[in-house]
This record gives structure tokens, C-alpha cells and sequence, in this order.
């Protein structure tokens, strides 16, 4: 119901509660203007009603939306987290390995691996999974 139609009402049932007050108690005509106060009444009410939901639905719409977007912001910096951590997981390692192969290779320049620390590093190079 629009704005304007609860207007409408709204002044119906004034009207109605004055006129009630100039009729006499108890004659049909009072009766009858009390049964159409109070159809009116109960219309206004469950038009109220009907108003209320439809803004409390329109409310929870939103606030699912909020929610979803929320979630989405969430699983988005969860995922560059991910990734984040998998490619330190790769890179890390090499660089690791890069630097003592480096100075493992500076400290024999002679071509053979004398040193025991230098030998015993060299199996352990490559990144595999043991």
C-alpha cells in the first residue's frame, strides 16, 4: 500500500471516530460504524505489519549482503596468505642453498671437495623431500 492510500486510511478512520461520537449508543447505526472502525483498524494494522516485513526483509537482504562481501574480503586475503607462504616455502630454500653452494664453491677453487663441512653439505643441496 502506498503512501498516499495510508493516508487515505488513516483519515477514513478519524472520520469514522467522529462520526461514532454523534451517533447514539446502542442503535444500529452505532453498531454498524463500530464493525466499520474497527475492519478499518484491523486493515491499517495488518497493512503495518505488512510494512514492517517488507522492511525487515529488505534489512536482512542487506545485511547478508555485508556479510558475503565480508567473507569474500576474508577468502581473498586467506589466498594471497597461501600463496604467500607457498612460494617462501620455494624460494627460501634455493636462496639457502644458493649461498652455501657459493661459498662452499669460493672456498674450493681447486675443483675438489676437501673439506668435510663442504662435502657433507653438498648431499643435502638439492631441495627434495627426504
Amino acid at each position: 500500500m502506498g503512501e498516499e492510500n495510508r493516508s487515505l486510511l488513516e483519515e477514513e478512520i478519524k472520520a469514522e471516530i467522529k462520526r461514532l461520537g454523534s451517533l447514539e449508543s446502542g442503535s444500529q447505526e452505532h453498531t454498524t460504524a463500530v464493525d466499520s472502525l474497527t475492519k478499518l483498524y484491523k486493515l491499517k494494522l495488518e497493512e503495518d505489519k505488512n510494512t514492517y516485513e517488507r522492511l525487515d526483509k529488505i534489512e536482512n537482504r542487506e545485511i547478508d549482503q555485508e556479510s558475503k562481501t565480508a567473507q569474500m574480503a576474508e577468502s581473498v586475503k586467506d589466498r594471497y596468505f597461501r600463496f604467500g607462504m607457498a612460494a617462501a616455502e620455494l624460494v627460501l630454500p634455493l636462496m639457502f642453498y644458493g649461498v652455501w653452494m657459493r661459498r662452499g664453491f669460493k672456498f674450493e677453487q681447486d675443483g675438489t671437495f676437501t673439506s668435510q663441512t663442504f662435502r657433507g653439505l653438498f648431499s643435502r643441496f638439492r631441495p627434495t623431500k627426504k
